[in-house]
């Protein structure tokens, strides 16, 4: 799959994860730190490319685990 396929799932994703976010939000008693958990993951997704989401998730993900 090229990275430009991939970058346009992981837009698509984002988009789909912040509406249902929003819809959650509204709908559900979801707490805000929970909303604003989910919001930025799915603008992660949305703004920065495959690779590069992929490289900040490992970085982010070094740091909690040390």
């Amino acid at each position: 799959m090229s990275s430009k396929t991939k970058n346009i799932i992981t837009n698509i994703i984002g988009i789909i994860l912040l509406i249902v976010n929003v819809v959650m939000y509204y709908k559900d008693d979801e707490t805000l730190a929970s909303f604003v958990t989910i919001l930025v993951v799915s603008l992660a997704l949305f703004l920065f490319k495959g690779s590069e989401t992929k490289e900040w998730l490992k970085k982010a993900l070094s740091k909690v685990s040390s």
